[in-house]
C-alpha cells in the first residue's frame, strides 16, 4: 500500500510516495535526497538524524541509544531505523556541506579539449567526485575562465561513508550500482545545468568534460562494477585515462561531447590524486615534496628527482566525523577549532552557530590540546580527574565509569576514549604511509622540502595540531601548506590546457605504487605510530 510523504529541505516541500514498511532511508535513496549515513544504514553510527512526524514506527532501542532526550522530544529520528506506517513528513537539516572549490592551478597554454563552435556558447565542465563531497566547475572554453562552481554532499553518502561500504551495497544488490551512479550523475547534471543557465546557456553548450575522483568513484560514475577492488588481489577493472561518450555515460551535453576520466595509479590511488599532482606541478621531478590527501582513504604521493611514489593508507572515516560519538561533517554548528587560552580550552564552530557536534579539524585540535594539558597521555588514555591539575573540570565519566573529555558541557559535546582510539588508528595509518614512501625512496624526514595538504579536509586542518598528534611527522612543522581542492583545479587544467593533458598521459608511467597491506616496514611503523609523541 502506498502512502504520501512530504520532505522539506531548504524551505521547499517535496511530495513523495512510499510503501508501508519502507524505511525513511530507502525513501531518501529512491528520491535522491542526500542524508549522511556513514554506516550505510546498519544502525551503528547514529548520524542519520532528521526531524520526522506522522504515521511512523515506534522508536527503537538503537534510536534511544543515539538520541538525546531533547532530540527525542523534538521528534528527531534515525532514518535507517524509522519505518513508514502511513502519511508522514520529514524536515531535513538545513545545514549544508560546502565542498572546497578554490585553488589556482599552475599556468598553462589555453588549448581546450574541444574546438569552440562559432557563434554559440562554448562551455566545458570539470568535476571532482569525492567520497563525501562533489565539486563542479563550469568553464568558458574560449577564455579559460571558470564561470561558476557548485559544491555539495555526495548523494551516495546514504550508502555509507567510505568506498568499501558502497562497494558492499553493490555486491549485495545488483541494482545498487545503477542507483549510486544515477544519484551522483543527477546531482552533477542539476548543478551544471543551473550554472549554464546563470551564464546565458544550457547543457547543450557543454562541449567536453573531465571527471576525477578516487578509483571507486570514477568506476561508479562510469557505470563500471568496482567489486573486484574490494577483494584480493584488489585489482580495478580499469584505471581510466580515457574518454567516453557523454550520452553513453548518461550526462546530457552537446551532441558528440566527450568525457575524460582522469588516470588512476591503482585501485586505491585515484584520478583525484593525479589531477592534484598535475595542478601543483608535482607530476615532474620535484625536490622531495609530499602530497597528502587526508580522508577516509588517505592517499599519499612523494615527488622526487628519481620519480613519483604513491601509497594508499586506510585511515577510515574518523576524520570526517564518522565513528566519533559526537562527530559530524564540517557543516554549520560543527566545532571546527579547539585551542588553549591560558587556563581555558576554547572552541569555534562553522558559521559561528551553536555547537551540535565536532568535525575532523576540531577533533585533531582537541587531541592536540588534550595532550598539551595532560588530559591525554601518549598511549591515548584519557586521564581521570584526580590525575591532572588545572583542567580537571573538563573531565567527566560516561555511564560505565570511563573518563570522557567534556568540550562543551552546556551542549553536551564530548570526546570518549573510543573516539581517541579511532583517531589513533587513522593518524597512524597516514603517518606510517608517509614514512614507508620515504623508506622506498631512500629518504629521511629531514630530506623533505615541503608538504602539500590537499582536499577539502586538508585545507581546514591546523598544521601545528596535525604535527602535535603525529598525523604528520613533527619535524615537518613549518613545511606544510594547505592548498584546497587541487583535484578540481587539475581537472580544470586538463580540460583547458595542452600541457596538463600531456601530463595526464604520462604521469602514471613514471610512478611506483607501494602496496601497504603486505609491507613489513609499514606494519611495524604503523604500530609505533599509534602512540602520541610526548
Amino acid at each position: 500500500m502506498m502512502v504520501h510523504g512530504i520532505i522539506k529541505k531548504d524551505g521547499r516541500s517535496h511530495m513523495v510516495m512510499a510503501d508501508i514498511g519502507q524505511t525513511l532511508l530507502s525513501v531518501f535513496r529512491a528520491e535522491g535526497f542526500a542524508v549522511a549515513s556513514p554506516c550505510g544504514g546498519n544502525g551503528t553510527c547514529g548520524k542519520c538524524k532528521v526531524t520526522a512526524r506522522g504515521a511512523l514506527s515506534e522508536m527503537t532501542a538503537e534510536e534511544e541509544r543515539f538520541l538525546r532526550p531533547d532530540e527525542i522530544s523534538a521528534g528527531v529520528r534515525l532514518v535507517c531505523k524509522t519505518k513508514i506506517e502511513g502519511d508522514f513528513e520529514v524536515i531535513l537539516p538545513s545545514a549544508s556541506i560546502s565542498a572546497e572549490t578554490k585553488f589556482q592551478a599552475r599556468s598553462y597554454t589555453l588549448s581546450p579539449m574541444a574546438e569552440p563552435v562559432s557563434g554559440e556558447k562554448n562551455f566545458g565542465l570539470a568535476v571532482d567526485i569525492g567520497t563525501t563531497t562533489v565539486a563542479v566547475y563550469l568553464c568558458d572554453m574560449e577564455t579559460g575562465k571558470i564561470l561558476g562552481t557548485r559544491g555539495f554532499l555526495n548523494p551516495q553518502s546514504t550508502y555509507g561513508a567510505d568506498v568499501i561500504s558502497r562497494i558492499d551495497k553493490i555486491m549485495k544488490n545488483k541494482d545498487a550500482l545503477a542507483e549510486q551512479k544515477k544519484r551522483v550523475l543527477s546531482a552533477i547534471s542539476e548543478a551544471y545545468e543551473s550554472l549554464a543557465e546563470e551564464n546565458g546557456g544550457n547543457a547543450s553548450h557543454i562541449r567536453a568534460a573531465v571527471i576525477c575522483g578516487n578509483t571507486v568513484m570514477e568506476h561508479i560514475a562510469a557505470g563500471i562494477d568496482p567489486s573486484s577492488i574490494a577483494n584480493a588481489p584488489f585489482t580495478a577493472p580499469t584505471l581510466f585515462g580515457a574518454s567516453y561518450d557523454a550520452e553513453e555515460i548518461g550526462l546530457p551535453m552537446a551532441k558528440g561531447a566527450r568525457i575524460y576520466f582522469a588516470p588512476c595509479f591503482a585501485s586505491y590511488v585515484g584520478g583525484d590524486i593525479a589531477c592534484g599532482m598535475i595542478a601543483t606541478g608535482l607530476d615532474g621531478e620535484a625536490d622531495n615534496v609530499l602530497f597528502i590527501d587526508i580522508g577516509t582513504n588517505g592517499e599519499i604521493g612523494l615527488s622526487t628527482k628519481q620519480g613519483l611514489y604513491f601509497c594508499s593508507a586506510a585511515a577510515g572515516p574518523a576524520f570526517e566525523g564518522a565513528h566519533i560519538e559526537c562527530g559530524m561533517a564540517g557543516t554549520a554548528g560543527a566545532v571546527s577549532r579547539v585551542y588553549l587560552d591560558g587556563d581555558k580550552i576554547l572552541w569555534e564552530t562553522v558559521d559561528g552557530k551553536t555547537p551540535c557536534g565536532i568535525c575532523g579539524s576540531g577533533i585533531i585540535d582537541a587531541c592536540a590540546v588534550m595532550l598539551d594539558t595532560g588530559l591525554l597521555d601518549e598511549t591515548g588514555c584519557i586521564m581521570d580527574a584526580d590525575e591532572v591539575e588545572g583542567f580537571s573540570d573538563y573531565l567527566s565519566e560516561d555511564d560505565d565509569g570511563n573518563a570522557v573529555f567534556m568540550l562543551d558541557k552546556i551542549n553536551h559535546i564530548y570526546i570518549t576514549g573510543k573516539d581517541i582510539r579511532e583517531i589513533q588508528l587513522a593518524k597512524a595509518a597516514i603517518a606510517a604511509g608517509i614514512r614507508t614512501l620515504l623508506d622506498k625512496a631512500n629518504l629521511e624526514i629531514s630530506d623533505v622540502s615541503a608538504v602539500v595538504l590537499a582536499g577539502g579536509f586538508g585545507s581546514h586542518i591546523h598544521a601545528k595540531s596535525a604535527c602535535r598528534i603525529g598525523l604528520v611527522p613533527r619535524d615537518l612543522d613549518g613545511k606544510i601548506t594547505s592548498v584546497g581542492n587541487v583535484a578540481g583545479a587539475g581537472a580544470v587544467a586538463i580540460l583547458l590546457g595542452k600541457e596538463p593533458r600531456e601530463s595526464a598521459k604520462t604521469i602514471c608511467g613514471k610512478s611506483e605504487y607501494v602496496e601497504l597491506s603486505c609491507d613489513a616496514f609499514f606494519m611495524e611503523t604503523y604500530i609505533d605510530e599509534m602512540m602520541f609523541e610526548e
